[in-house]
């Protein structure tokens, strides 16, 4: 097996520093003394984020190919137990005899697919440098395995589709608001409502092709990080439960309704096993769900639960377009980016609002923990669409006790205020454009 790990590290070693890659706004921290874990979906570009650490180290550092040692845990040419791990090391002091472990930098791929894996990180980082990066596709990682064994060595960064700026950036087109570039981003923004941000898509013209990206994209995650990961036997009725979720988007759902529906379809599965796999599903990075807010965090905890896919392009592949649900999109676009700037693994900081005659699609705690509602819509033209969705986000920053409100739409643009309660009205391209 070592002469095959050889094979591997040094195939490795020759192609990190090569390959041409855009810059994301996500980036690994330069000589940082802890432990860095880069996490999120499948094929968003964690691996291109470690590549593009390596090529900083080079051009900034001088540190060379022989102190970035990479591997990859998912690499089908090896399987590797516990008992193993140690001799990706022996391996590479046989081929850099004189190099010291203490002068090298670890890159480890999909750290989930080796058993063990967190020991022999944290036996690293204790016995030969705390330079090391790994990457994930469940945040589950960080919330056992290193919480009670690498206790507190790393930190987490999350890297998720492209945002809109990257999209743009990915298409070499420099977003504007202003001037004949305004209508060029636009037709960008609604390229990328509809194609979402996975960046490989960017490379592709075909849309037959890049809807089978798409789907390959969610088996890989529903059988690999769900199924697998998870050990389930039990998975017939994943595919069914996942596409109620996604035709049911921005809509308060309790787990009930998903387990009835299931049992209408002639399912045979337990009410606590749904609870569970929704749970898996979240940590997997396929969609994540939010709570409706409340000044009693427990009733937020126990409310229904609505749920947002964290990339439209991967929702379209699920459920096909469909014109009528262009402003789930829209929703489900704005919900992406508030958990870029507002969610994290650690902490829950998006929720929505309802009562018996309002509701309010998002309440954001923003840093000073002062909420901002949110509504979403795709136009304010018809008089009873303008009308409900100003109530709902007066009614909310009513209960919220705060004087400012956002609606998001489409194209619109407007600034309104009611009794001393702001509310700006702004298109959401525009919107995905500033900087918080």
């Amino acid at each position: 097996m070592k002469e095959v790990l050889k094979d591997i590290l040094i195939e490795n070693s020759s192609r990190q520093l090569t390959e041409d890659l855009v810059p994301r706004d996500t980036k690994l921290y330069l000589d940082l003394p802890k432990m860095q874990a880069v996490l999120g979906p499948r094929r968003v570009g964690k691996t291109s984020a470690m590549f593009l650490y390596m090529q900083e180290l080079s051009a900034s550092k001088g540190v060379s190919l022989t102190q970035m040692i990479y591997f990859n845990f998912e690499d089908e040419r090896v399987h590797l137990l516990p008992e193993h791990l140690d001799q990706i090391l022996q391996a590479w002091r046989e081929l850099h005899p004189g190099l010291q472990l203490s002068e090298c930098y670890f890159f480890f791929d999909e750290v989930q697919a080796a058993v063990g894996w967190e020991r022999f990180l944290n036996r690293i980082s204790e016995t030969y440098t705390k330079k090391i990066c790994f990457t994930g596709s469940n945040s589950r990682l960080l919330h056992t395995e290193i919480n009670t064994v690498l206790r507190g060595r790393s930190i987490a960064l999350e890297i998720f589709p492209l945002s809109f700026q990257e999209f743009c950036r990915f298409y070499r087109h420099k977003p504007s608001v202003f001037g004949p570039e305004k209508s060029t981003t636009e037709v960008y923004f609604k390229k990328y409502l509809f194609q979402g941000g996975y960046p490989e898509l960017t490379r592709l013209t075909e849309p037959s092709l890049q809807i089978a990206y798409l789907q390959e994209y969610y088996n890989t995650m529903l059988l690999r990080d769900i199924v697998e990961y998870r050990q389930l036997s039990n998975f017939q009725y994943l595919r069914s439960l996942f596409r109620l979720v996604a035709g049911s988007v921005g809509q308060p759902v309790s787990v009930r309704r998903y387990f009835n529906h299931l049992k209408s379809m002639g399912y045979s599965v337990g009410l606590n096993t749904v609870y569970e796999v929704l749970n898996y599903a979240e940590d997997a990075y396929l969609f994540k769900r939010i709570g409706r807010f409340d000044h009693s965090p427990g009733k937020s905890e126990k409310s229904d639960k609505k749920a947002y896919w964290l990339d439209n392009g991967l929702l379209n592949a699920l459920v096909g377009i469909q014109p009528e649900r262009n402003g789930v999109l829209l929703e489900n676009l704005v919900f992406q980016q508030l958990y870029r700037r507002y969610g994290s693994i650690y902490q829950q900081r998006i929720f929505y609002y309802s009562d018996q005659s309002h509701e309010c699609d998002f309440v954001v705690l923003q840093e000073n923990e002062e909420p901002l509602p949110i509504q979403v819509t795709w136009s304010m033209e018809q008089l009873h669409t303008r009308d409900r969705e100003i109530k709902g986000v007066l009614k909310t920053c009513a209960y919220a006790k705060v004087k400012k409100g956002l609606i998001l739409t489409f194209g619109e643009s407007e600034t309104l205020e009611f009794d001393g309660v702001k509310v700006d009205i702004i298109p959401v391209w525009r919107w995905l454009l500033e900087e918080v």
